[in-house]
């Protein structure tokens, strides 16, 4: 029986954990990859080696293993540099960013973004420099400083997501900009950004996040009790009876002190 070589019995590897990757089946994925990656980590074979890493680093991603998912990104990195391969640069340092973020590490993950921000700019990928973007202004947004500057990278990540017709990120940047908005105490235009996420969200049937539902309650009460504090009552009214409604379709209870208040400019003005 013919032995098999060793670069067949690689591939082999590779090519079955990239299925059982993209069809989500992560343990037999990591299991193959890390088989391949035995050879083509001493392989001159830096587009494989780069996509086997890029898989594994993202398998550890989702196990929660962000040391060992970061290892993995940054030895993708230099395999894609090798072939000068930006945009595969790009992801890695994205992803290394976000991983860094989520353990509260927000000066890593600024760092790495921004360097990858860098990188995606020598390339077409508006999508991805959108995207990058985007979790930029959302460190600093975490970091709670330089909202300003948060907000005006926001604007540029729509104006980029909008013309690469990505719906589905103009959405999530409407809303992540409705946060640094309201923040910063721009109510109204926090209103704006949400309507903007709402309106994409129909024209394209393409569901909101379930949390943001919440969220737009919250700045629907806000700005209801300000337009009830300056006077406006109808206007007040109408802002706090979506909430209501919203709430409500959600299983969230509304603060007795807001149904009070709805109750009373009801009986003022529930004929109009």
């Amino acid at each position: 029986m013919q032995k098999v070589k060793p670069e067949d019995e690689a591939q082999s590897h590779f090519l079955s954990g990239k299925k059982a990757f993209e069809a989500g089946n992560l343990d037999e994925a990591f299991q193959d990859l890390n088989l391949a990656l035995k050879y083509y980590r001493r392989s001159s074979e830096d587009a494989i080696l780069a996509e086997t890493l890029r898989m594994l680093g993202e398998l550890y991603y989702d196990k929660g293993k962000m040391i060992e998912s970061r290892n993995h990104y940054k030895r993708a990195f230099q395999s894609f540099k090798n072939f000068n391969h930006k945009i595969g640069m790009a992801d890695c340092y994205d992803k290394i960013a976000i991983s860094f973020m989520l353990q509260g590490e927000l000066e890593h993950a600024e760092d790495y973004q921004e360097k990858a921000i860098d990188i995606r700019k020598k390339t077409p990928d508006k999508r991805g420099l959108a995207r990058g973007l985007k979790n930029l202004a959302i460190i600093k947004y975490k970091m709670g400083a330089d909202l300003e500057k948060a907000l005006e990278i926001l604007e540029n990540a729509i104006s980029l997501a909008s013309k690469s017709k990505e719906p589905q990120l103009v959405i999530n940047i409407c809303l992540d900009k409705a946060k640094v908005e309201i923040k910063l105490g721009l109510l109204e235009e926090a209103m704006k950004s949400n309507v903007i996420a709402r309106r994409f969200s129909k024209k394209y049937s393409l569901k909101l996040p379930e949390e943001s539902q919440d969220e737009f309650a919250d700045l629907l009460i806000q700005l209801g009790l300000n337009a009830y504090d300056d006077g406006t009552m109808e206007q007040a009214l109408k802002y706090l009876k979506n909430a209501s409604l919203i709430l409500k379709s959600n299983d969230k209870e509304i603060s007795p002190s807001v149904l009070e208040i709805i109750s009373k400019l009801e009986e003022k003005y529930s004929s109009n």
